[in-house]
């Protein structure tokens, strides 16, 4: 997995608010999102921390990737996973290695990576 690990030393509420304005600033849109606690909550009546996945897209990087290979789908958005664990917001960016396309996406990935730092994340793993 290529990946890049952040905390973030706020809310689980600011962190989500300051990705979700600045991503779209930096090019990135936020086409779903997939709120993972909310689901156990409704489906198992669990409580848990809160864990949410954001889906990334970049609508040109999207095209070259597809171009160049059709299943990239599988992966696309990027996800950009935003979860609490000892009392801290932790993020994680990654892509399986199966699918990752240099070429294309090393430069948007440290864009990514720099928006996130820019809004008070700090990486915890290097690329």
């Amino acid at each position: 997995m290529i990946e890049e690990r952040f905390v973030f030393e706020g809310n689980f509420e600011e962190a989500e608010a300051k990705v979700k304005e600045a991503m779209p600033k930096a090019g990135f849109g936020i086409v779903w999102e997939q709120n993972f606690t909310e689901v156990v909550r409704n489906k198992l009546g669990i409580e848990m921390p809160k864990y949410k996945t954001l889906g990334l897209c970049n609508p040109k990087v999207f095209y070259d990737l597809y171009r160049r290979n059709k299943n990239i789908g599988v992966v696309a958005p990027c996800h950009l996973l935003l979860y609490e664990n000892d009392g801290k917001v932790h993020a994680v960016l990654g892509v399986p290695e199966e699918y990752w396309d240099e070429e294309v996406m090393e430069e948007p990935f440290k864009k990514v990576i720099e928006t996130l730092k820019e809004i008070g994340f700090r990486t915890t793993t290097g690329m």
